[in-house]
């Protein structure tokens, strides 16, 4: 996943997408780097680098505002205006949102600093890395053909699960027998562990499918999530530790709270 750019000019900052090819790759291990850039011809600003980059020419035909070239193999150049142009350049990426740009770079020889920025990596969801089933709504989207099985008793109604091999799932399991008070919400049964579960950091996602088990850590948190998966990426701190193995509107028909007590089936 490759870093992008961020152009700082006085109190602007700018990010640059960087293109896929060799010139942009070896222009980003140079970086930070701080230039003069000159002004010319009303259009672009541009600086001489102190040892050439590999570059691969071809004509754009058409300059726009935010686009960022190399000009034979050392010149670097940053234009701030939309025009038509014969020259050759080897791309090294483009501004994401040039607005302001101009404004920024001025008149003059602005002084300009080029910064790699770590590009975020894409947050994990819950569907990463899921065997999943879509064809029967009413069931769980999760499946899990192996594991270890429990039975959580709300009142009369027992609901099956079975729990994965994670470690927060593991430390949960020696604790069975367990109870916990739970209540019901618009898409889950949740209620707070005495105490909380051991998780690894990689296991961390956003959201749920519907019918999953998760460890909540930023409450120490046991839940059952029975719906509304579909806008559920926008809670995290999630761990999965499992999957009911029952229609979801046995639990989605509960009301109110109970005292659960989650124990092995086996």
């Amino acid at each position: 996943m490759r870093d992008r750019i961020e152009i700082i000019v006085g109190s602007a900052r700018f990010t640059v997408v960087p293109a896929e090819n060799e010139a942009a790759a070896a222009f980003l291990q140079r970086l930070p780097l701080t230039v003069e850039m000159r002004e010319l011809n009303g259009n672009e600003k541009y600086a001489d680098l102190a040892s050439p980059l590999p570059a691969k020419a071809e004509t754009p035909g058409t300059i726009r505002c935010g686009d960022l070239m190399l000009y034979g193999s050392s010149t670097v150049v940053l234009f701030y205006e939309n025009f038509s142009s014969p020259y050759r350049y080897t791309v090294l990426g483009k501004v994401e949102n040039p607005d302001g740009l101009k404004a920024a770079l001025g008149r003059g020889n602005p002084t300009v600093t080029f910064a790699a920025v770590p590009k975020r990596p894409a947050k994990r969801l819950a569907s990463d890395g899921a065997v999943m089933q879509r064809e029967n709504p009413s069931m769980p989207t999760r499946v899990l053909k192996s594991g270890t099985k429990i039975r959580m008793h709300f009142g009369d109604t027992v609901i099956p699960g079975i729990l994965n091999d994670s470690e927060t799932a593991k430390a949960l399991i020696t604790r069975l027998p367990v109870t916990v008070r739970m209540s019901r919400y618009s898409h889950d049964f949740c209620g707070v562990l005495a105490e909380p579960l051991p998780y690894r950091e990689s296991e961390v996602h956003y959201g749920w499918l519907n019918g999953d088990i998760d460890f909540a850590r930023d409450g120490n948190y046991f839940t059952i999530l029975f719906e509304d998966e579909a806008n559920s990426a926008q809670y995290g701190h999630q761990i999965n530790i499992g999957v009911v193995t029952c229609e979801l509107s046995r639990i989605a028909g509960l009301r109110g709270s109970y005292e659960v007590r989650i124990e092995l089936a086996e």
